[in-house]
């Protein structure tokens, strides 16, 4: 039954009309009890009404009433004696009645081997009703990335050959024998296959294979694929523990009708780890074997050409320790590049790139980053332009240049040298749900957010009054010491990150505080929501929730995300009244709350554990309320409708502009009692707008500061060489601004250029730099002939090295300062004057000073990604059976209820491992990188 939650004037009378209108009715909730948590779950079907669940003790439950009513498949599977374990459910996202079950299947035997599991694939075409194997051989699947539009098409790899770790081998005994016993006989190695029917037949594109992946959409790129792998086609592969010039980045496109056509096209030698999309192929070319060091190359044009990454000079050739490319949805390429600083650590600086993808300016600076790579930075998915992030205040009196980020990394390089190797570290992570956290966070974290894809950021605004009607004290305060921070993916574990969604325009829900900084205190944090994209933000909950959005964003369902609850609270009209109801007379805790994954509908399934691990799900659905549909979608603002008309804004634009353009959207009033209903459309208005200075971004080489518009010079450090003329004299004109790729605003503000002060008097600090060490060379080389050689006569055939009287050196400070002098007139005599001391040795010569291999300033555009992204849990590890199924329990479930961020949904590039075979593991969404 539901009851008023929330006595607030205007909401209190809406409660008491709901608690009128609404006495007998309810929402209809079903509970299923699970042999253990749940692991993941899966919408099937096309209208998404059948559903997938798997839980920690690897069963299948299948529901073909969006989870009202659910059995037990896992023994239905096939017909068989055999143990089943299920390992991994994969959606077709062409045809979503597709499904691919990866399984560990218990093999039939005595003793010793009938405790062995082997993988074994089964597909359905019904939605998970019925199945059949695909295969079952000793070496199984590595991955399976299906077609983006062709259902029947997949690109599969899997590893071949004796890979065991163990040099004793149990066969299945339904697996090929002889296919086994070949198998052992061969090299290990990762093969690309291709199958246009579904894992009945395949054709084999390459073998030695690094990463793979379908082309994109954006260039008709559909039937490519993309692909890394070994020139050498021989012996063991083994994992990529260190970039290799060995490795090359390479294509081949099929036909319509699924065949090869031409040859495999190498696009980039020395290619090793690679990304597509969108628009854009991002791809890590190996510069150097020796130094370990790539750069980033860039296409925006479908590999036809690429370009070197340019980003400040200052960065140089900094080895970044996480790389991470957060988001290319709007025609951008947006960077996180660790560069932790002074009094900062676990941090970043972001990156937003030009529209070709290859010259980048710095957008934010210190934006956090967890240990495991993950970056605090997300997209408002239901706005253009609009992102959220979370920032690390830098201590007073700190050095924030790149500069004291490359000291501070050579420290860290020092100090995990000596604790253990990162990857182990990373997988050592132990945190849990429900596990108290520490209640002190050395750190001050802020939340900012940007309505013009990064080109400013500004604090949130912190509501007036809390949920209990009780003013925040913010008004006399600046926004460094009162507004609103926010949780982000980093504090998945304890607290719901902020969350959005493209079905519910301009809503936005997080869990934190109002004040100076993130609180980490249970008791201190809260529950908020903005239905006009951030601009304004109300508390609507006391303490932290898990929330969910249903209808369009018309409905949505929380639960205690902290503690034990038997309760579920709900509003339909975003947040002025909230309303709760008992699910069970015993308490649990909340896993999570899901609806089918284009949030429209009103049915959600919430699950959890209760005492000793038991799993417990809940089927809830709203239609029993009786809602009518809403009416008047094209009558919008009259009376009679139950629709109005929305922009969103910046807060700064009177035009109410986002990117050059004005938006209206049709959305339904916060006081109207109805569905939206699963098939609601919403209309679009579109309008462009004059330019102002929100409508451009800082160009390469000037920054801004949170909560200012102006784009000042960063100095030297942050312009590249190249934009700098060779001889400048005190000052040279830059552009400050840039346009914001994909901003459609016309006339009205355009920047102009600025002058800004040189690096030096009359000579670029790279320059003056290499000018000075090749003079300290050559003054060097000139003490080196006095001391070492007679230099008396041209007509001696060999050097004598004995040092002629009267010519020990000097070293003095004056004649150190003297040596670039003095050298260069050496040089002179040398080569200008008619003796020529290399006249007698033709065989003998000058060499050019090399550069420093430790001096990382002055190395110029060149991008050098050592560690190009956190390591892919899908890279080239072969299969490691040890005799038992690997358990990939996440400590918290992986559906992550709405947590669209950013980093999830593109794929990340990762820096080759530091040696030793990966567990099989197919649990990331990242299914394109191996």
């Amino acid at each position: 039954m539901a009851t008023a939650r929330r006595p607030l004037g205007l909401a209190l009378l809406l409660r008491l009309l709901w608690c009128t209108v609404v006495a007998e009715r309810e929402v209809l909730v079903k509970e299923v009890v699970l042999d253990s948590a749940v692991a993941d779950i899966v919408y099937t079907g096309k209208e998404h009404e059948c559903v997938l669940l798997t839980t920690k003790n690897k069963r299948l439950y299948f529901s073909e009433d969006s989870g009202q009513s659910w059995k037990e498949i896992t023994g239905t599977i096939e017909k068989t004696s055999a143990v089943l374990q299920i390992e991994r459910m994969i959606v077709n996202p062409a045809d979503k009645t597709v499904v691919i079950l990866q399984t560990q299947r218990m093999m039939r035997g005595t003793g010793e081997t009938s405790s062995r599991f082997f993988p074994y694939i089964y597909i359905s075409e019904d939605s998970g009703r019925n199945w059949r194997r695909a295969w079952g051989k000793h070496h199984g699947l590595h991955s399976w990335i299906s077609h983006p539009t062709k259902r029947e098409w997949a690109l599969v790899s899997w590893w071949s050959g004796d890979c065991s770790s163990s040099a004793a081998r149990v066969i299945d005994k339904d697996a090929d024998s002889e296919t086994a016993k070949e198998d052992e006989r061969e090299p290990c190695v990762h093969r690309l296959m291709f199958t246009k029917d579904l894992g009945k037949n395949f054709l084999s594109i390459a073998e030695y294979v690094v990463q793979f992946s379908w082309g994109t959409a954006a260039h008709d790129q559909e039937n490519r694929v993309y692909f890394s792998a070994y020139k050498k086609k021989s012996g063991d592969q083994g994992k990529l523990t260190l970039w290799t010039s060995e490795v090359d980045f390479n294509y081949v496109d099929f036909s319509m009708r699924g065949k090869p056509r031409g040859s495999v096209a190498t696009a980039v030698p020395f290619g090793n780890k690679f990304l597509i999309s969108n628009e854009y192929v991002l791809v890590a070319r190996v510069k150097s074997d020796a130094s370990q060091t790539v750069n980033l190359m860039v296409s925006s044009d479908g590999a036809k050409t690429f370009q070197a990454a340019l980003l400040p000079s200052g960065m140089g050739e900094l080895e970044e320790k996480w790389y991470t490319i957060l988001d290319t949805s709007e025609g951008a390429v947006i960077l996180h590049i660790n560069s932790d600083s002074e009094g900062v650590k676990d941090a970043g600086r972001i990156f937003i790139s030009d529209p070709t993808g290859t010259k980048y300016s710095q957008s934010l600076s210190n934006n956090v980053r967890a240990s495991e790579g993950d970056c605090e930075f997300d997209k408002v998915v239901s706005m253009n332009g609009v992102y959220m992030a979370n920032i690390v205040v830098p201590p007073a009196n700190t050095d924030q240049g790149y500069g004291a980020a490359k000291a501070k990394l050579q420290e860290q390089v020092e100090q995990e040298a000596a604790g253990g190797d990162a990857v182990d570290q990373k997988h050592a992570r132990s945190g849990q749900k429900g596990k108290a956290k520490a209640t002190k966070e050395e750190r001050t974290i802020r939340t900012v957010i940007s309505f013009d894809k990064g080109g400013a950021w500004n604090y949130l605004k912190a509501p007036r009054v809390n949920s209990l009607g009780k003013p925040y004290e913010c008004a006399s305060k600046g926004p460094e010491e009162c507004s609103l921070h926010l949780h982000g993916t980093s504090s998945w574990d304890y607290y719901a990150p902020f969350y959005s969604l493209d079905s519910a325009v301009g809503i936005i829900m997080g869990t934190g505080n109002v004040g100076s900084s993130l609180r980490f205190e249970p008791e201190e944090t809260s529950t908020f929501l903005s239905n006009d994209g951030g601009q304004t933000w109300m508390e609507a909950h006391k303490g932290a929730f898990i929330y969910e959005f249903g209808d369009h964003g018309g409905l949505i369902v929380m639960a205690d995300d902290l503690k034990k609850t038997s309760e579920v609270v709900f509003s339909w009209n975003e947040g002025q009244s909230w309303f709760d109801f008992k699910v069970s007379k015993t308490g649990f805790e909340v896993d999570n709350i899901l609806t089918e994954p284009n949030s429209t509908a009103t049915t959600f399934v919430m699950f959890g554990t209760r005492e000793e691990g038991v799993g417990v799900l809940y089927y809830m659905k709203f239609d029993a309320m009786g809602f009518p549909a809403c009416k008047g979608v094209w009558a919008a603002d009259s009376v009679s409708s139950d629709y109005e008309t929305w922009s969103p804004t910046d807060g700064a634009s009177s035009e109410s502009c986002l990117l050059g353009q004005k938006l209206t959207y049709t959305r339904r009033k916060r006081t109207a009692q109805c569905w939206n209903g699963e098939k609601f459309e919403r209309p679009v208005v579109q309008k462009k707008c004059a330019c102002t200075q929100a409508d451009f971004a800082c160009e390469i080489g000037f920054t801004r500061a949170v909560g200012s518009k102006e784009c000042l010079y960063g100095g030297a450090e942050m312009m590249p060489e190249r934009f700098i003329p060779t001889l400048c004299s005190k000052t040279f004109s830059a552009m400050a601004y840039r346009k914001v790729p994909g901003d459609v605003c016309e006339g009205g503000w355009q920047p102009t250029p600025v002058e800004v002060p040189c690096p030096s008097a009359g000579v670029p600090a790279g320059t003056l730099k290499s000018l000075l060490l090749a003079g300290l060379a050559i003054g060097v080389l000139y003490l080196g002939y006095g001391f070492f050689c007679t230099g008396t006569s041209s007509s001696k055939t060999s050097f004598e090295f004995a040092a002629p009287k009267g010519m020990m050196p000097d070293w003095s400070v004056g004649a150190i300062l003297q040596l670039p002098l003095v050298g260069a007139s050496w040089l002179y005599s040398k080569f200008c004057a008619r003796n020529r001391g290399f006249d007698a040795h033709p065989t003998l010569g000058y060499q050019k000073v090399g550069r420093d291999e430790f001096d990382f300033d002055g190395i110029g555009g060149e991008t050098s990604l050592n560690d190009f992204i956190d390591q892919a849990e899908y890279d080239d590890s072969a299969r490691v059976y040890d005799g038992e199924a690997a358990d990939h329990r996440p400590e918290r479930t992986g559906i992550v209820a709405g947590s669209h961020n950013v980093a999830s949904r593109v794929p990340k590039l990762s820096a080759p491992g530091t040696g030793g075979a990966l567990k099989f593991d197919m649990s990331s969404d990242d299914q394109d990188l191996l």
